[in-house]
């Protein structure tokens, strides 16, 4: 009998202490409590971290916890394998990568089954383009055609020089351009107005090709600069061009980009060392040939 009398007294001790201990139930309203309330407005509740009203204590141990967590976090990466972080980093530039590509692309005006044939463009014409993407040689620009046309560094303009269309373009800009080409489907487009007419006139004193030599010495001006070297406006139908290591200055600039040869729009002394008919294309160098009779004076 003692004992059955015992045992109900430690029972009845442990409820009383799990009854001391355990929470507040939900059922509980605040009025019951005598707890004073507080209305938050929306923010204010979305701001509020979950375990904000808990014990004090509690929410040290879970500020504790997550520092731990982050601590060991920080330790397991300083003690990662040089070969699985190159692999995680390079597995990182290539999410970044993907996600710089996908934030550049242009979202074209004109839905694809509205768009014009290149054969319909006519020569001379006025029209307002989007740049679609720019390269060192140009800029892809869609007209409103199925394909996109390339705009020339070469006709951006007539009076600036540039070294890199992106000094002037942008992708997703909105341009005017007028068609300076158009034929078999075919367009060439300009930034300069009356680009037509200027071509037209030009034609017959170009320098043909046929009638250059090995040797022949031109005078140019130097309309763009790439990394590779120079291309020379020297008359012909396309720009001649003039390697880096070709140039007479080469000796004393080694080592250094050809955009520090300072070059830009000015005129420069060459000789014929290269000729493409096929292609109408003329390699220059800088350097006399040793093969040329020399004057008096020079």
């Amino acid at each position: 009998m003692r004992a059955i009398v015992a045992l109900g007294l430690i029972l009845a001790t442990l409820s009383l202490s799990t009854a001391f201990y355990l929470p507040t139930p939900l059922t509980a309203s605040p009025h019951s409590l005598n707890v004073k309330t507080t209305k938050f407005t929306e923010s204010e509740e979305e701001s509020r971290a979950p375990w904000s009203g808990s014990n004090p204590n509690l929410r040290a141990q879970i500020v504790r916890n997550r520092q731990n967590r982050a601590k060991a976090r920080s330790n397991k990466l300083k003690r990662e394998p040089k070969a699985t972080k190159k692999r995680r980093l390079l597995f990182r530039y290539k999410d970044l990568q993907i996600a710089t590509k996908k934030a550049s692309r242009v979202q074209r005006k004109i839905p694809l089954e509205e768009r014009a044939n290149l054969a319909s463009v006519e020569l001379g014409s006025e029209i307002e383009g989007q740049v679609i993407s720019v390269v060192d040689f140009g800029a892809f620009v869609d007209i409103g055609c199925e394909k996109d046309v390339l705009l020339h560094i070469k006709d951006m303009s007539s009076s600036t020089f540039i070294s890199h269309p992106r000094e002037l373009l942008s992708p997703n800009d909105t341009i005017k351009v007028y068609v300076k080409y158009a034929q078999d489907g075919k367009v060439g487009l300009s930034l300069i107005e009356g680009a037509v007419q200027k071509e037209e006139e030009e034609e017959d004193d170009n320098i043909q090709i046929s009638d250059l030599e090995l040797g022949d010495e031109l005078w140019g001006v130097c309309s763009r600069v790439t990394n590779f070297g120079f291309f020379i406006d020297v008359g012909t139908t396309r720009p001649a061009f003039l390697h880096f290591m070709d140039h007479s200055d080469f000796p004393v600039m080694e080592g250094k980009t050809p955009r520090e040869y300072g070059m830009e729009g000015k005129r420069i002394r060459g000789w014929v060392k290269d000729l493409d008919e096929e292609m109408g294309r003329v390699g220059l160098t800088g350097n006399r040939p040793e093969d040329l009779p020399r004057l008096g004076w020079e």
